[in-house]
């Protein structure tokens, strides 16, 4: 007997066994077809992530260094 190969482009809740593999030892894969796109915003950002991540630093408190000064360059012609 050949596999039965199926692609289903929406699946549903419930997959049907067809009536020749029924009450027999088989083996089912799931493969998804293409990766599932999380929902983004405008800018590309994956929904809830700013709300998921602000304020979640549990290390200590960041401080942000002294930048020096800045270096002279020459001037264009």
């Amino acid at each position: 007997m050949q596999p039965i190969r199926q692609i289903i482009e929406d699946a549903p809740d419930t997959i049907p066994v067809p009536p020749e593999l029924r009450h027999q030892r088989v083996e089912i894969i799931f493969w998804p077809l293409e990766p599932a796109e999380s929902e983004r915003d405008v800018n590309g950002w994956p929904l809830g992530f700013f709300e998921a991540t602000a304020g979640a630093w549990e290390g200590e408190p960041l401080a942000r260094e002294a930048q020096g000064e800045y270096g002279q360059r020459l001037e264009f012609e």
